[in-house]
């Protein structure tokens, strides 16, 4: 929107959407509004709202509505001039608001930007942004919601009397995500939900109008609840003045989406609640599984180490009952050749050993009978298992004198006696071959080829 907005005359604001009114369906500029503006710019009576002092005159097609404005005078032009260009989203939403307005009530009054000091006696400097005295409704319209204050609205609603206020903002005030909409919550507060205003341009039958309202979901995140959408002239007034979506009040339809939001909270709670304790069985499921395994190869180790300690306590009872057999055999054997030793030592053919292979010699001079590892001599023919014991080698004269180099007798060769203990050769097969070997083998090794 070029220029200024809006103009001083009679010490009272005139905003350029008073000149707009709907009739019959049609977007229009009210004819004598602007013969008046005119008539009041001609005779220098418009002023700009800056304090400057310049003219204003009143510029309006009859063709495009878009070009509608207050221009300051070719001869003013020089003065110090410090007024505020309003934005272009804030005077079409008044534009459309107006035009809304003109349409729904059919009251012929609807002002604009009127002070609040022309309803109550207030020097506060706020001001409705439309009213009509005749319906006794109010529209309060905010372009940002920086300017949404508690004492801005406080002033407001102290001021309307039995006047119904409407609060509505632009639609880039709308959503919440996650975030608390302090802003619109005020708004909220007051009027019980929200009404966002989305406009295309000036033209009032593209205008859309969304009311909404604002609560924590289950997760403590702001939520925007859709309470109607649709376009602004499908919206009303009853005769108590409270607004009408197609037919249907809004308080009710916010009750229902309250109650419906609500109830959805009420459903997910119940919802994650049930998965909770879904989730907390399964975990206590897997919690027992868990410790039914760990149970079980407890056990299972268990077994095996009573298995493993089983079997180890019979192994060593087996090579107890093998040792003890090893050793009780070892003893019948040491007792079997202590048996027998005397009589042993009466042949003097094969050598005598005992269990574990040593070799025994009974000593001619004491009778003594031991290992060979006790004689210093013996041996020789006939004298296989008679020697001298060391004893008597160094302390009996007797073995002294009787220590002689031994002749030996010539005895008839025999191929098939074995010449070490005497005992028949008989014919075997090695890995080399085949040879004779002794008949009294293990005791007795002596081997001879075959050539």
């Amino acid at each position: 929107m070029a220029q200024r907005t809006e103009a001083i005359c009679d010490g009272k604001t005139i905003g350029i959407e008073s000149i707009f009114t709907v009739i019959n369906g049609k977007q229009i500029n009210i004819p004598d509004k602007l013969n008046w503006l005119r008539e009041k710019s001609r005779h220098n009576e418009l002023f700009c709202p800056c304090g400057c002092g310049a003219n204003l005159i009143l510029v309006a097609g009859d063709k495009n509505l878009r070009e509608q404005h207050f221009r300051i005078k070719d001869s003013d032009t020089q003065l110090e001039c410090t007024a505020v260009t309003e934005g272009k989203t804030s005077i079409e939403s008044k534009i459309v608001l107006k035009c809304w307005l003109d349409d729904k009530l059919a009251t012929g009054d609807v002002d604009t930007r009127v002070p609040i000091n022309a309803i109550d006696d207030t020097d506060r400097k706020y001001e409705f942004s439309f009213l009509s005295m005749k319906k006794k409704i109010a529209v309060s319209y905010f372009r940002d919601r920086a300017n949404i204050t508690d004492e801005k609205l406080d002033v407001l609603d102290m001021n309307s009397q039995d006047i119904k206020l409407i609060y509505i903002t632009d639609i880039m005030n709308g959503g919440a995500e996650g975030q608390f909409p302090e802003w619109l919550m005020k708004i909220q507060g007051r009027q019980g939900f929200c009404l966002l205003l989305a406009i295309d341009g000036v033209d009032y039958y593209k205008a859309r109008l969304e009311a909404v309202l604002f609560d924590q979901d289950i997760d403590g995140l702001w939520r925007e609840i859709h309470i109607s959408e649709g376009r602004l002239s499908e919206y009303e007034f009853s005769e108590d003045n409270k607004l009408i979506f197609r037919g249907e009040a809004l308080d009710s339809m916010y009750d229902r989406a309250w109650y419906e939001f609500r109830k959805k909270q009420d459903q997910e709670h119940d919802r994650r609640g049930r998965q909770q304790e879904e989730a907390e069985a399964e975990r206590k499921r897997r919690q027992e599984e868990a410790e039914a395994e760990r149970k079980r190869k407890q056990e299972e180790q268990q077994r095996l180490k009573e298995e493993y300690e089983r079997k180890q306590r019979e192994y060593q009872e087996e090579q107890k009952r093998l040792k003890e057999a090893a050793e009780a055999e070892k003893r019948k054997a040491a007792e079997e050749f202590a048996r027998n030793m005397a009589a042993g030592f009466e042949q003097q053919e094969t050598q005598i050993k005992d269990e574990n292979g040593v070799r025994w010699i009974k000593c001619e001079f004491c009778g003594k009978i031991a290992p060979v590892k006790e004689f210093s001599s013996y041996g020789g023919a006939n004298h296989i298992n008679l020697g001298t014991c060391i004893e008597c080698s160094r302390n009996n004269p007797a073995a002294a004198v009787e220590i002689k180099i031994p002749q030996r007798t010539k005895q008839r060769y025999d191929s098939n006696i074995c010449p070490e203990c005497g005992s028949r050769l008989i014919e075997r097969n090695g890995r080399n071959g085949r040879f004779m070997g002794c008949s009294g083998y293990p005791r007795c090794r002596y081997t001879r080829s075959i050539r």
